[in-house]
């Protein structure tokens, strides 16, 4: 549901209609609402519950808990538990209580496993829509969890990972996504650095032994007529990651860059997006 949508009267309780309540906003990075956790809870339960006897979980789900024990809990394989019960008492405390990283952190695990049910992605997916949460799921392989201020961000940041997906510069997705995480573990030197590595590695499909910007921009000016202005901004945006102590030298420089959360956030957002506009402009002519 967008933001439009969210305000629609229709989707409207009385007391926010008219008044009484205020209308729902869009939430912060960081916040999981109480709501949001139960949701995501529930499409967990869900899944494993179906596939139980009432006491046991069922075989596919039994094979994903297994791994989550073993490889995420980091825990002894002759200790498993496959009884419903133990699942509850293990899984629903996380998503209730624990911290929203530590809940993105497991979410992940469950959808990256290569036996988890495309049906489970695209709910948790939903889930992450409808309450307005301020990440979105990219649920193309492996899936990612991308931190975004607004929905629009999050949409545009989906739409670029696609095109360069699309126009098969791995490499550049690989970035972004790193990018990704490490702003949901707090590292947001690293997520700028990330994100300037995906633009570097579309560069390269403009020039293989370009090390930096400048020749993709020339080549922008030469063939496409890019506007001096609009080159003097991606040189500007470039070059904070070069002045700015510990995001392009972190292991010179000192390594408490001075970045912070909109920063990190801002930088994958323009660095996808300016990322995919190279691939573009790069596409050959059709015939």
């Amino acid at each position: 549901m967008s933001g439009e949508d969210a305000l629609d009267p229709r989707n409207l309780t009385f007391s926010q209609a008219y008044g009484y309540e205020e209308l729902p906003q869009p939430l912060k990075l960081g916040e999981i609402p109480d709501g949001a956790r139960t949701k995501l809870w529930s499409v967990l339960f869900h899944f494993v519950e179906q596939e139980s006897d009432g006491h046991f979980v069922g075989e596919s789900w039994e094979e994903i808990l297994t791994f989550l024990h073993v490889e995420y809990h980091e825990r002894a394989l002759d200790e498993v538990d496959d009884t419903l019960e133990n699942f509850i008492g293990v899984y629903k405390p996380i998503f209730m209580r624990d911290q929203f990283n530590e809940v993105f952190d497991l979410l992940l695990a469950i959808m990256r496993y290569q036996a988890c049910p495309q049906e489970f992605i695209r709910d948790v997916a939903a889930v992450f829509k409808e309450s307005r949460l301020a990440y979105v799921v990219d649920t193309s392989s492996p899936v990612t969890i991308y931190p975004a201020a607004t929905e629009e961000e999050g949409e545009a940041v989906l739409r670029a990972t696609a095109e360069l997906s699309n126009a098969g510069l791995a490499g550049a997705v690989s970035h972004l996504r790193q990018a990704s995480e490490n702003i949901n573990q707090g590292d947001h030197a690293g997520a700028v650095r990330e994100s300037i590595h995906a633009v570097e590695s579309t560069v390269r499909l403009i020039d293989p032994n370009a090390q930096d910007l400048k020749p993709a921009l020339k080549w922008l000016e030469k063939e496409n007529g890019l506007h001096p202005a609009l080159k003097r901004g991606f040189s500007s945006l470039y070059g904070f990651t070069s002045a700015e102590p510990g995001i392009r030298h972190a292991l010179l420089d000192n390594p408490q860059a001075n970045v912070g959360l909109d920063e990190a956030v801002f930088m994958l957002g323009a660095c996808a997006s300016f990322s995919s506009y190279l691939a573009r402009k790069h596409r050959p002519s059709a015939p």
